[in-house]
């Protein structure tokens, strides 16, 4: 578990990749970034090459396949969804400036939910029993978004070409067969 001010992050998981130091949350270097994952990232060795092309000093505290997603925060912001190939869900809190950022999948392979407290709070969690006493309305994450705190609103960050260009046919369903 891990807290900072009103912010509450906690995770229980099987760490697959590094079970020797993979436990969560993972954090970047001056542990201002903070995430838990759940998931898979397939691409975290090219993502870490990359990183560290730009950063040579850059030290990596694990070798989990996770802990690429607070270095690429920290670069490119709300793009890290987008940059990752895989099967994950998770949320980021930068205490920086006192942001979270969560997001799932462009399939959505992993579970996620987002709740919105009685008191105004939002929280979000891999099985919904976890906000069914705590929130006034929840709802299932939609694949392939990401939810930031600073618009408190959802983006679709999976925009494959295919799905852009897609128009159903016919465009109306027929009345008889």
């Amino acid at each position: 578990m891990f807290q900072w001010k009103n912010s509450f992050l906690a995770h229980e998981r099987l760490a697959i990749i590094d079970p020797a130091s993979g436990d969560q949350p993972l954090f970047n270097e001056d542990k201002t970034v903070s995430v838990c994952v759940n998931g898979e990232i397939y691409n975290y060795k090219e993502l870490r090459e990359q990183i560290l092309a730009k950063h040579p000093n850059k030290k990596f505290a694990t070798d989990s396949d996770c802990e690429v997603i607070s270095h690429l925060w920290e670069d490119h912001g709300e793009k890290v969804a987008g940059m990752l190939d895989g099967m994950f869900s998770f949320v980021i809190l930068d205490t920086r400036d006192g942001t979270f950022y969560a997001a799932r999948d462009p399939i959505g392979i992993t579970s996620l939910y987002i709740g919105w407290g009685k008191d105004g709070s939002v929280w979000v969690a891999s099985e919904m029993k976890c906000l069914k006493d705590e929130c006034l309305k929840f709802q299932q994450f939609p694949p392939g978004h990401y939810y930031s705190s600073k618009t408190m609103s959802f983006t679709r960050y999976y925009n494959p070409q295919f799905y852009l260009e897609f128009e159903a046919s016919p465009p109306q369903c027929p009345s008889t067969p």
